[in-house]
């Protein structure tokens, strides 16, 4: 039962320290780089930095480098990814076909941003990556693999490139470099690459197929929003992705439904293919992990406690409640200040009351849930009271 994911990060900085940004490397549940497959290596670190960990926890008002394999330019799913905050790394080992230069050149031309990952002043490596030279934006050398004469022998063909040197780990190749005009450096001189951990919340990856495959149907938008309801983990996902990359689809929502809603179908989409890309879930063998499993609870219990203190309630508190069960779980295993989600968020003020100060029959609902998820019954039925819910019914 895996409980835990990792992520590797190392800094890109100046001779200042400034931090232009970092690098994430994908890392196996061990913390180890076993890649089989470049795709799911790409799907994964992007899952893991903007479905759990959040960008603003990963890299903030930096950018995220991330290495990119060529089948994954032909999908859709680049477009749901924030074009402003990720840095697309393209290896040396990207297969040169029309479809893939094609691929670069349209997301070039909204606004995406690339990289050269591995540059070369071999004249094969130019000759290959040549016509995608006006789309790139960075050139990253490898200067354990680069002969800096062969900068003076030819013209310069990454003159209208920002240029990073990589693996620099002396002040003599630091000094080599900054002559030649590289104004960013990563490597073991000026830090060494970081293990990120963070709690897995999953969601169950037979539910992700199936939501997918009723998305390539005329499936309504309330359809997709109960698989959504029985599922508090896609939900938790889903809100960390719209945090990290559209919070405009957030902002004032009053239900999940809302998001998804103002998602649209085709974005929902591509953010499901990608998780399936990252084979992130959990299996039918599995046992949900203890963070899903807690968090699938915590929305269950205030839904119970919902019914017990107000008999029949309305659509718009059964949802309020949900939200501030989602809300609370972002902060205790996502570790996204509450302060900071409401700002993004901006929910209604039922919701914010209930989340900040435990006011209000959602606001007592909440505080009576973490006294019992503490053990302590007879405190959550003096909470609840005044709504007529006893010790009883709640042990």
């Amino acid at each position: 039962m895996l409980t835990r994911l990792n992520v590797a990060r190392q800094p890109i900085m100046n001779r200042q320290d400034t931090v232009l940004g970092y690098e994430f490397f994908y890392r196996d549940h061990e913390g180890k780089c076993s890649i089989d497959d470049p795709r799911h290596a790409t799907s994964s670190v992007l899952v893991n930095l903007l479905n759990q960990i959040g960008t603003a926890s990963s890299f903030g008002d930096t950018l995220a480098f991330i290495n990119t394999d060529g089948p994954l330019l032909l999908t859709d799913i680049i477009r749901t990814l924030p074009k402003e905050k990720i840095i697309f790394e393209l290896s040396s080992s990207i297969r040169h076909t029309a479809q893939i230069h094609e691929a670069i050149r349209y997301y070039h031309s909204i606004g995406y941003r690339f990289a050269l990952d591995d540059a070369s002043l071999n004249p094969q490596y130019l000759k290959d990556f040549g016509p995608i030279f006006p789309y790139m934006e960075f050139a990253k050398f490898d200067v354990t693999q680069t002969d800096i004469e062969q900068f003076d022998a030819i013209v310069n063909p990454y003159e209208n490139m920002t240029l990073i040197a990589y693996k620099v780990e002396f002040v003599e190749i630091l000094e080599a470099y900054t002559q030649l005009g590289f104004d960013y450096f990563q490597g073991y001189y000026f830090a060494k690459s970081h293990l990120i951990t963070h709690s897995r919340i999953d969601p169950r990856y037979m539910d992700v197929l199936s939501l997918f495959s009723l998305l390539q149907t005329d499936v309504s938008i309330t359809e997709i929003y109960d698989m959504f309801k029985r599922e508090s983990a896609l939900s938790l996902q889903l809100i960390q992705f719209l945090i990290s990359t559209h919070p405009e689809y957030i902002h004032s929502a009053v239900s999940v439904k809302e998001m998804i809603e103002r998602m649209g179908k085709n974005a929902l989409t591509q953010w499901l293919l990608l998780i399936i890309y990252s084979k992130s879930g959990i299996s039918s063998s599995d046992t949900a992990n203890q963070y899903s499993a807690y968090a699938q609870e915590r929305v269950v219990s205030m839904l119970r406690l919902l019914h017990l203190a107000s008999p029949n309630p309305s659509e718009q508190l059964i949802e309020e409640t949900r939200l501030v069960a989602l809300f609370s779980i972002l902060e205790k295993l996502m570790k996204i200040p509450l302060e900071n989600s409401l700002q993004d968020l901006n929910p209604s003020e039922a919701v914010k009351d209930a989340l900040m100060i435990q006011t209000g029959l959602i606001g007592r609902i909440y505080a009576a849930v973490l006294k019992l998820e503490e053990g302590e019954p007879d405190t959550a039925a003096l909470l609840l009271k005044p709504y007529g819910v006893t010790v009883d019914q709640l042990t």
